[in-house]
């Protein structure tokens, strides 16, 4: 990831779209991903499905899109993510107008990370299309309410 991301780095500014679902991706190469995504301030899409990111890659990453404003879709679907992940890439819908598409799903998300979601999209987020929370976790049957609650939404 590391050698990849560094030879991409010149080019960043012409990226649209990058996508390394299934790659085995750790938080290590995350952050590698994450400075060539800064960099890269027309980025449409970011497709990271099925990898091994966990909160800290999360961090890296939703820093570093703060700076793709023109972001459209998002897919960090089958991470190790969990809540706090959620949480730091949450803060992505209070500014970016232009995300469609955000796909969370299968990140062991718990209600918190529902409720931080929903929240975002309550008061300030009216432009999101699509939305995957698939298959969080909850430990009480209060927690499953607001948790079928907010995938209903």
């Amino acid at each position: 990831m590391i050698v990849l991301c560094q030879t991409l780095e010149r080019y960043a500014i012409y990226i649209s779209d990058i996508d390394l679902r299934y790659n085995r991706i750790t938080d290590h190469g995350a952050k590698a991903l994450a400075n060539l995504v800064g960099k890269a301030p027309r980025l449409l899409g970011l497709n990271l499905a099925g990898n091994n990111i966990k909160s800290e890659g999360a961090q890296y990453l939703a820093e570093a899109l703060k700076e793709c404003t023109n972001l459209q879709m998002l897919n960090l679907n089958l991470n190790k993510i969990k809540t706090n992940g959620v949480m730091m890439v949450t803060e992505l819908l209070f500014t970016h107008d232009k995300l469609l598409s955000l796909n969370l799903g299968n990140n062991k998300i718990d209600h918190d990370g529902i409720i931080g979601i929903l929240s975002v999209l309550n008061s300030s987020n009216f432009t999101l299309e699509e939305l995957n929370i698939e298959n969080p976790v909850y430990r009480t049957i209060c927690q499953s309410v607001a948790i079928h609650f907010g995938k209903m939404f």
